[in-house]
């Protein structure tokens, strides 16, 4: 249900692209990634951290989560930005 709430919120959009149309049902939906992407500030102990980005498998696919990449050292203090 999820996923034809979102195409909803498009129709309109994809109406003003390709012109009025009387009907727009979506008949089937894929997803366009196999992954979901994040970045975290992990403590590692004391005022050490470590950054942190992981990939997560979408569920339908497996849901298997992977350590990309890290940086290390960091402080708590330190913001993480996308890397």
């Amino acid at each position: 249900m999820q996923n034809v709430y979102l195409f909803i919120q498009v129709t309109k959009d994809l109406e003003k692209k390709i012109g009025p149309k009387s009907v727009y049902n979506a008949l089937t939906f894929r997803a366009a990634d196999t992954e979901i992407q994040y970045i975290a500030k992990v403590h590692v102990g004391e005022n050490d951290c470590a950054h942190v980005k992981v990939s997560q498998i979408l569920p339908c696919y497996g849901e298997k989560v992977n350590l990309l990449d890290f940086q290390f050292p960091k402080k708590r203090e330190d913001e993480i930005e996308p890397f």
